[in-house]
């Protein structure tokens, strides 16, 4: 008669989940970083190309699954025309909030056809003088926001900035508009999970689609900074533009208590709206 181990009704693969758990936990503490459980259980089960544990073997069983697809579906005419969009595009919003890679020459044609009336690059680089040209051809305004990379365990983006970034996206005198990095999918990824949060998204939905644009390139400090940026910054634009109820639940998602993360909040907040 056999003997079952005591561990036997365990789930599989439970035992290799609690050893990346407890891995990842003692890396963020060595870092300095201070996160909530339910995030840390997230990356414990979710790829992310910024933690020493994660690996581009297991990226495909890490990923989550997609619930449906995060780009605007169109009649079959007008998806077999030779348009070409730029590589990780979507839309946020239908018919307003637009995201993608940096846009080439090939794909003008494409955002022309959006009718896009605004573009923000949140890159610092120049812009080329072409796509200076196409945007002053096709009656385009362009803004620049500098949205700094997630890099070598620190959280560099700015709040200042991202606050300009969103005020940008959710003043609806600017829409249509395209929000774009290089390639579509960190700098942008983090912009549009904030402006997520101000809609009331579910946190598991804007992880998810996070990871969707990001795929085996998701850094975990991304999500560090967009789970812990302060709403009140922007709440007054997101409400005077309808965006958030009066009554939105501004509640941190993963209070930032250590040094990397309290710089998340600080922003010095002036009385200057943007017309």
């Amino acid at each position: 008669m056999s003997t079952s181990n005591e561990n036997s009704d365990a789930p599989a693969g439970q035992g290799d989940y609690e050893t990346k758990y407890e891995q990842i936990a003692e890396y963020l503490q060595s870092i300095g970083l201070s996160v909530s459980e339910q995030l840390t259980h997230h990356a414990a089960s979710t790829n992310h190309e910024d933690l020493p544990h994660d690996s581009a073997d297991c990226a495909r069983c890490c990923m989550p699954k997609s619930s449906g697809t995060v780009t605007p579906t169109k009649p079959a005419s007008e998806r077999l025309c030779s348009l070409i969009p730029p590589p990780n595009y979507g839309a946020v919003i239908p018919d307003a909030i637009y995201r993608s890679s940096y846009p080439q020459e090939k794909n003008y044609e494409f955002l022309k056809n959006l009718k896009i009336k605004s573009i923000l690059t949140l890159v610092p680089e120049p812009i080329s003088p072409e796509y200076q040209a196409f945007m002053d051809g096709a009656g385009i305004q362009h803004f620049h926001a500098h949205i700094k990379a997630n890099k070598e365990g620190k959280v560099r983006v700015e709040s200042c900035e991202m606050s300009r970034a969103l005020r940008l996206i959710m003043d609806r005198t600017n829409h249509p508009i395209l929000i774009h990095c290089n390639k579509g999918k960190h700098r942008t990824g983090c912009t549009v999970a904030c402006f997520r949060r101000f809609l009331g998204t579910r946190v598991e939905d804007i992880r998810e689609e996070y990871h969707t644009y990001a795929g085996v390139k998701a850094r975990f400090l991304d999500e560090v900074f967009f789970e812990n940026f302060d709403l009140n910054l922007v709440m007054w634009m997101a409400r005077q533009e309808g965006w958030a109820k009066p009554e939105a639940d501004i509640t941190l998602l993963s209070p930032p208590d250590s040094p990397l993360t309290s710089a998340v909040g600080a922003c010095v907040v002036t009385t200057t709206h943007l017309e």
